[in-house]
């Protein structure tokens, strides 16, 4: 106990210095995402809520807190035209019902923009596209250090005048992977192309669908001229507007496997001086068992890191086949394998290799999207046609070897 003693009271006392730096220091830049009208910070979305009334300034600006079809007639009414909501949120998760809703009022000559980066699969199936969150974001920085998202604007049906906009703040959105080109219109992409904002016909109105919320916030629009994005947006809607409604319902409405109410430790891991100081007790916790028993840790052997066996067997497998120039089986077999290999480690159905199975499979192996989709094309190839040639299982192999390498 005596060895152990000054342990103990540096902990304590590293403990207490770094309170008093935590609480000493200044106010650090705030990256909550918050996307609340009342919010000033710089993912907040004051300054897009207090414009609205310069954009339209013929319109009655209102806010909506409850679900569609419970509307109070004073903020949004069913039977007449010339209105447009406005949601802006995290996570637009509504359900059948509200989206019938949300239809039936834009088939009377209404609008609905939503700008959100993530739908759920209902939003998905009704609009008739398919979304996919920009993992790239995280850890993805220019040559300044900082984090940047770039937006264009398509022309037509925006003026001909500046159409990129960028800012150098958080890069946090979702794109359209596919979309029913027939009902769909691309009125925004990102720097690759990636449709970015969807203009949907319905009736005699449109909705209009957004993946980059971010693009509405403080930061954002008080970024050199981005208020021209902000401007240009928002024409999308018809100018001549009665009522525009600012939503609420959809920004405080919880996903379905998010806890209504957080725990009473979550909420203390919320504040940093806590956080700080639960770190630093388990710190000094574990240095000081780590020191506690350096003497009596006995040496462990090192042991060699185990081979890729999944990619030493496949090329064991395709040199055999490959002896009795049976293509076409060669590739079957390496096909099942990897069908195998995806559904157990990755616990993805492979039933169905389409769009979806793409996506699913690129965010939970990290292999691009591309290599994967290319593996697909390949494996639909060989299950329709009768015969394979040598160069086909030369290029199937060196996907599937350059997929087992990567993930």
């Amino acid at each position: 106990m005596k060895k152990a003693l000054p342990y103990i009271i540096g902990a304590v006392l590293l403990f207490l210095i770094v309170i008093l730096l935590i609480g000493g220091s200044g106010k650090s830049f705030d990256q909550r995402i918050t996307l609340n009208k009342k919010d000033k910070i710089p993912y907040g979305a004051y300054v897009a809520y207090n414009n609205l009334s310069h954009l339209f300034p013929q319109s009655q600006i209102t806010l909506n807190k409850k679900a569609p079809g419970l509307w109070e007639d004073s903020v949004l009414t069913y039977d007449t035209s010339n209105q447009a909501l406005f949601i802006l949120t995290k996570t637009f998760n509504p359900s059948e019902d509200e989206l019938s809703e949300l239809f039936h009022f834009v088939s009377r000559g209404n609008d609905v923009f939503i700008s959100s980066y993530e739908f759920n699969s209902t939003a998905q199936d009704f609009f008739h596209f398919n979304s996919l969150f920009d993992f790239s974001s995280f850890g993805q920085f220019n040559s300044s250090g900082l984090d940047t998202l770039d937006v264009w604007l398509m022309q037509p049906p925006f003026a001909q005048q500046t159409n990129h906009y960028r800012y150098p703040g958080r890069r946090v959105l979702s794109y359209f992977t596919s979309f029913d080109s027939t009902m769909s219109y691309v009125l925004e992409r990102l720097q690759d192309s990636s449709a970015l904002l969807l203009r949907v016909k319905a009736g005699d109105g449109s909705f209009y669908i957004h993946g980059a919320p971010l693009t509405f916030s403080n930061y954002f629009l008080l970024h050199k001229n981005n208020m021209q994005h902000y401007d240009q947006l928002l024409s999308a809607i018809s100018p001549g507007i009665d009522k525009i409604a600012w939503d609420e319902y959809f920004i405080h409405k919880p996903a379905y496997n998010q806890p209504k109410e957080p725990s009473p430790f979550r909420i203390l891991m919320e504040q940093k001086a806590f956080r700080a100081a639960i770190y630093t007790a388990l710190t000094g916790l574990i240095i000081f068992v780590l020191l506690g028993l350096k003497r009596n840790q006995r040496q462990i052997p090192r042991i060699a890191a185990h081979k890729n066996d999944l990619l030493e067997f496949v090329k064991t497998i395709g040199r055999l086949y490959f002896q009795k120039r049976d293509n076409k089986n060669i590739c079957r077999k390496m096909s099942a394998y990897f069908t195998e290999h995806v559904y157990s480690h990755y616990k993805i159905n492979t039933g169905t290799m389409d769009a979806m199975f793409v996506a699913k499979l690129a965010s939970k192996s990290g292999v691009s999207s591309v290599l994967i989709q290319s593996i697909v094309d390949h494996i639909s190839f060989i299950n329709t046609e009768a015969a394979v040639h040598d160069q086909q299982v030369t290029e199937f192999y060196e996907l599937l070897e350059k997929f087992y390498k990567t993930a």
